[in-house]
């Protein structure tokens, strides 16, 4: 069975705003907002960081490189077969959130990308596979390692997406790649970055980030589009996981009836009200 559409009183609960920011934990478990600190006993099941290089699909994890915490970098994560994938950052409260809903994806799975930046204090995760680390934070100490070639010039996905505007995915000009991504945070005047994904059945993935804070997306091979509104640039990180070249001419076919679909009322409310 399908999971089912996730409504804004659903599993990220944003609903308490000061100042754009939400101020309930994304999980009513967590308590309020002041008992988040308890989250470090988590320490003690396990040994090194959680963050290096995996991130169990769910729970509220602290950020830091002490046991059993959340390494801050760039992770992956490919999905469960038709259940939904949610997840929020924390500093104390909600600055990002995002999520996935296998019900208009064609192989009944979607992957996500999420960035953990220093500044984080937690990171809440539910059900989602196991998150794979991809990637350092841009100027951190460490290497981005060899994350495959950037492809031709043509595509406007290699190497960067601009911040504002909704485009095919696929290897023609004008056209995203299929990848991962990442984006400083919204762009100069605008309190939050927003992104969709959408597949030829409809929504499929959205996110949002407030401030300054940073975003990563995945862009997948059966993505028709991607929408990206009041974002910075969208800058290349790595190839899609297991990724053998090129996605090849087909892989924007019949794309381009879908862009004027994006925002429209049948879309699915992922756990983002905090940020709308």
């Amino acid at each position: 069975m399908r999971a089912a559409r996730i409504g804004i009183a659903g599993l990220a609960s944003l609903a308490m705003l000061t100042g754009g920011i939400a101020q309930a934990n994304p999980f009513g478990s967590v308590g309020a907002a002041g008992a988040f600190g308890a989250v470090g006993s988590f320490g003690s099941s396990g040994s090194g960081s959680v963050g290096g290089p995996t991130i169990p699909g769910t729970g509220v994890f602290d950020v830091g490189d002490g046991e059993g915490e959340v390494a801050p970098g760039i992770y992956q994560n490919p999905g469960v077969e038709n259940q939904i994938c949610t997840w929020a950052r924390l500093a104390p409260f909600a600055i990002a959130a995002g999520g996935t809903d296998p019900g208009n994806d064609p192989d009944d799975d979607v992957a996500s990308a999420v960035i953990v930046e220093e500044t984080d204090t937690g990171f809440v995760t539910d059900g989602c596979a196991e998150w794979t680390w991809v990637a350092p934070l841009e100027n951190s100490t460490g290497s981005l390692g060899s994350t495959g070639s950037l492809g031709s010039s043509g595509s406007l996905g290699q190497p960067t997406i601009p911040g504002s505007g909704t485009f095919v995915v696929g290897d023609g000009e004008g056209e995203v790649k299929p990848g991962i991504y990442r984006n400083p945070g919204p762009e100069l005047g605008s309190d939050f970055c927003v992104w969709e994904r959408t597949a030829p059945a409809g929504l499929i993935a959205e996110g949002a980030a407030v401030d300054t804070v940073a975003s990563a997306v995945i862009i997948e091979k059966s993505d028709t589009t991607f929408l990206t509104s009041d974002c910075t640039e969208w800058k290349w990180v790595a190839p899609l996981p297991n990724d053998s070249g090129s996605t090849g001419s087909g892989a924007a076919a019949g794309a381009g009836g879908f862009v004027g679909s994006v925002g429209s009322s049948s879309r699915m409310m992922l756990p983002l009200n905090g940020f709308r």
